[in-house]
């Protein structure tokens, strides 16, 4: 997200769980400009895409249901399936086990 955001071209990772998302939602705490740059990031990959069109919904349920940086709780399982819900297959992506993926670029 950061690097799409500053217009940097080559990693197109995306968050695959609430810690990663975790991590996008502390960046933009920290920096709320990116959010300006949401279209770019949008355009980076149609799951990233996906995740855009529907950020608000994931950030909502998390904040709701963990709280920024974990705040409420150390779980949020309804946010993980709704991240994979929007995200979809992606050929990139194999599940090594429950919870367990790894992305190749």
């Amino acid at each position: 997200m950061a690097l799409a955001a500053c217009g940097m071209q080559g990693n197109t990772s995306y968050p695959l769980d609430p810690d990663d998302l975790n991590r996008c939602l502390l960046m933009l705490e920290q920096v709320p400009e990116v959010r300006q740059q949401f279209d770019k990031i949008a355009a980076l990959s149609e799951v990233w895409g996906r995740l855009i069109e529907r950020w608000g919904e994931i950030e909502a349920m998390f904040l709701e249901e963990a709280g920024l940086n974990w705040s409420k709780q150390l779980r949020a399982p309804d946010t993980y399936r709704l991240i994979q819900e929007v995200i979809g297959k992606d050929p990139n992506v194999i599940q090594l086990g429950p919870g367990v993926q790894m992305r190749f670029q």
